[in-house]
Formats: structure tokens, sequence, C-alpha cells
């Protein structure tokens, strides 16, 4: 529905994203992981992410109105208050992708719901996971995101069926891990 009508959909998907992504985080904090000595917890975006790269992307494309973003913004830094610490990243990896890239692994992933989304907005995508992680130039609310490291692996090439590449991104992973 977001994809087809985004004027009308961006908001209530947002948040909903963004709570589902809460609900996961939190989650996590429970049962085995509480028992780990060192637990590592993998998430395949934050709340910041929904935040400053895809809620602020379809503000500025139009698609969430003043009040929507306001409120979106209101209401995340609310959840943010509540549940702060258990939010809080030690470390992103980012695996980077041109925007065509992408574009060809969702027509091959095959969702139909995917189907028709335009490369411009995997661009403008793109362009702000790379101000934030790669020239450190977008700015949020939480300063500590700022200092915290990333690990930045080109996925342009396929590694899954290259067993050299795959072993090598996950010696990577395990010696970026290891500095947290």
């Amino acid at each position: 529905m977001m994809y087809e009508k985004p004027e009308r959909w961006s908001f209530t998907f947002q948040t909903y994203a963004c709570l589902s992504r809460i609900r996961a985080q939190l989650k996590s904090l429970d049962g085995k992981l509480k028992e780990a000595e060192d637990p590592v917890v993998f998430f395949e975006r934050s709340v910041y992410s929904d935040r400053y790269i895809f809620a602020s992307n379809l503000y500025e494309s139009d698609c969430m109105n003043e009040t929507e973003w306001t409120i979106y913004q209101d209401w995340h830094n609310w959840m943010n208050q509540q549940f702060g610490s258990s939010l809080e990243l030690n470390g992103i990896i980012y695996l980077r992708a041109t925007p065509e890239k992408c574009l060809d692994r969702i027509y091959v992933r095959g969702r139909d719901e995917e189907q028709a989304i335009p490369i411009e907005y995997l661009e403008k995508l793109h362009y702000k996971h790379e101000s934030w992680l790669q020239h450190r130039t977008l700015r949020t609310d939480f300063e500590y995101l700022q200092e915290v490291p990333v690990l930045t692996l080109d996925v342009n090439e396929e590694f899954k069926s290259n067993k050299d590449k795959h072993e090598n991104m996950i010696e990577k992973v395990k010696e970026f891990l290891s500095t947290l």
C-alpha cells in the first residue's frame, strides 16, 4: 500500500516499521541472550535508520506532510527516551551497494509489492546512507551516533557463491566485532 499510494500510507508504514524494530530490539534482550558472556545481536535496520534515512526521505519527497513528520519525530524521541540505552548501537555494518545493484536484487527477490520501486527512490536512500555512514555529515538528535564505529562492506559483487569473498567478509565482521 505504501508503494502504491505513498502520500496516504508513508506515515502509517514508517510508524509501524519503527515500532516493530523497537519491539525486536527490546525482545532480543530477553531469554538466552541475557545469559551470554559477550552477546552480539544483528538487526537489518535500526530505529535510527528508520527515522533519519527512510522516514525523512519520505517527508522530503512530500509523502508525509508537515504534521505527520512532526508527530513521527516527537513519537520517535519519546520512544527513545523511554527505552534509551536498550536501543543504542555499539557498531554499524554498512552493506554498501549501488542503487542499480539494489534494484537488480529487488527484481531477483521478486516480491510483487517491490517491483515498481523507482531507481530515484533508491538513489535518495543511498545518498542518505552515504551521508550518514561514509561522510558522517548527516546530523541526528543522538550525538553518540557520530562516534559509533562503522564497518563498510562493498556488496556490489556477488559473494554468496564465492567462497573466498564470503569467508573474507566473515573475517572482516569478526575483526570488527572484536573491536567493539
